[in-house]
């Protein structure tokens, strides 16, 4: 038996409250799935800021190992091999 069916049957039986719940129904029904694409889109988008949110983490951790090792400033990292370190500055 198809939802038409039973609503058809309900109108019959009940009149009126009926129709309102057969409308509500389908109001709440078309929402539902509305709602269900709004979830897959931001899963879609979460998944993408994830994504991009990872690869960041790892150019900070680069970077971070590079200022530790001091590779990115040479004149300063020659200056601090001389035991110079106010010649760098």
């Amino acid at each position: 038996m198809s939802e038409t069916m039973i609503f058809i049957e309900l109108i019959k039986n009940i009149g009126f409250p009926a129709v309102i719940f057969a409308i509500w129904y389908i109001y709440h029904k078309s929402q539902v799935k509305t709602f269900e694409e709004i979830i897959k889109s931001n899963f879609e988008v979460l998944k993408d800021l994830l994504e991009t949110n990872q690869y960041h983490a790892a150019l900070l951790a680069r970077i971070e190992n590079k200022i530790d090792s001091n590779l990115w400033c040479p004149i300063l990292k020659k200056s601090l091999r001389n035991g110079n370190i106010e010649e760098a500055f």
